[in-house]
């Protein structure tokens, strides 16, 4: 099951030592901000649709992280290709499409609750039930895909655990889910969405002094640093995808085999990106409760 021999090449062995430095703080960091926001969200009194949506987020952080280790053991002794391993692939992109739908769904909501405050308001009591309703369609619809397509990631089909051969592409139906319906929607949304909210954020400002304002700034800096984390984290992994898919080369092997090792790690820091989010919300949520007491 296990390969602990030194690599055969010298682009293994960087990447090797690439993923044994870059995953470990990773998991660190990840496992300890994921907690802290699950202790404290299970201490909250009043949960609202925001709360829901970034808890199912907290939950898709949370599923790559305890699997993380497994990553960080096949970066020093190498997991043979098994069953274990398409398991661990398919969790692999579980975590990031969720992560993905769920900022999507969070830019929708919040641009409604800006640029439509009285539908906002008629619809407040189905609010909760309208968020754990998306997010239950979210898990149901990508566990459908990676059930039908989990031939993809078989064993016979990888060159390690984590990578897929070169030669064996995606079928051509499953990438274009993943780069259209996983990505270029996505993040056409969020970004549609988070600058139409800033927008309408900005104009504001003439019309509020004092503490409003500076709230209201402080919303539009976050919702810019959420649009452009988005695009920094999940950007570079589908592009890789894409040159995974059109190279067949073997010279070009090694650069996509880089590119995409590099790319899944960036992603896989938007576990801890996320953590900041969770902090400043339940911190102004915590304020809140004080103040009210």
């Amino acid at each position: 099951m296990f390969n602990c021999s030194p690599e055969r090449n010298h682009t293994d062995a960087v990447i090797s030592l690439f993923e044994r430095v870059a995953y470990t703080p990773v998991f660190i960091v990840g496992l300890t901000f994921n907690i802290t926001a699950l202790c404290i969200f299970c201490r909250l009194r009043r949960w609202t649709d925001t709360h829901i949506y970034m808890f199912n987020l907290l939950a898709a952080d949370f599923l790559a992280i305890i699997f993380l280790p497994f990553k960080i053991l096949d970066a020093f002794c190498k997991i043979d290709p098994s069953a274990l391993c398409t398991v661990l692939l398919c969790t692999q992109y579980f975590n990031m499409y969720c992560s993905v739908f769920t900022i999507t769904a969070i830019s929708i909501h919040r641009f409604i609750a800006v640029r439509f405050p009285f539908l906002t308001k008629a619809l407040v009591s189905k609010s909760k039930t309208i968020a754990i309703s998306a997010c239950f369609f979210i898990w149901t619809i990508i566990a459908v895909i990676c059930i039908i397509y989990h031939e993809d990631l078989h064993k016979d089909k990888l060159r390690s655990c984590y990578d897929r051969k070169l030669r064996e592409k995606l079928q051509k139906q499953f990438f274009l889910l993943l780069e259209i319906l996983g990505y270029l929607i996505p993040v056409l949304i969020v970004i549609i969405c988070s600058t139409q909210t800033i927008y309408i954020l900005v104009r504001s400002f003439r019309h509020v002094q004092g503490r409003d304002r500076v709230e209201r700034k402080n919303i539009a800096a976050l919702i810019t640093a959420n649009m452009f984390t988005f695009i920094l984290c999940f950007t570079p992994v589908h592009i890789g995808l894409l040159l995974q898919y059109l190279t067949t080369e073997d010279s070009g092997e090694d650069f996509v085999h880089v590119f995409l090792d590099v790319s899944e790690w960036i992603a896989i820091t938007n576990c801890c990106l996320d953590s900041i989010g969770y902090y400043f919300l339940l911190k102004k949520v915590n304020k809140r409760d004080n103040n009210s007491n």
